[in-house]
């Protein structure tokens, strides 16, 4: 399982999960993403089969439910609470580090369309 993670995660998260061999991406660290639209980057995510990492379940929601009534597919979206990951408290970024590590130790089969909370 590839991901991506939306533009508000720290990039020590994508490093920290890279070393331990995983196949992660900060939106965060790139110029090109950083500015982009949610359903950009949905978008950009799924053409590169990542599913993408966020707290901002109001919009991707939004978007997922749209492509799903026209059809179109997505890579994945992991959503998580906003406060349970808070990037202002002391357990962030680790937390969610040991979070997705946990789901990467025994992804799904198949990501196309899916929707994963994270505990």
């Amino acid at each position: 399982m590839r991901l991506l993670l939306d533009v508000h995660h720290s990039p020590l998260v994508a490093e920290e999960l890279q070393a331990a061999g995983h196949d992660v991406l900060a939106a965060a660290d790139d110029p090109t993403l950083v500015t982009v639209t949610d359903e950009v980057l949905l978008r950009v995510a799924t053409h590169t089969d990542r599913a993408v990492v966020t707290d901002n379940a109001s919009d991707f929601s939004r978007i997922i439910r749209r492509w799903a009534t026209s059809g179109e597919h997505h890579a994945g979206v992991i959503f998580h609470l906003p406060r349970r990951y808070h990037r202002g408290s002391a357990a962030y970024p680790a937390n969610l580090i040991d979070a997705l590590t946990s789901l990467l130790a025994d992804p799904p089969a198949d990501t196309t369309d899916l929707v994963h909370w994270l505990p």
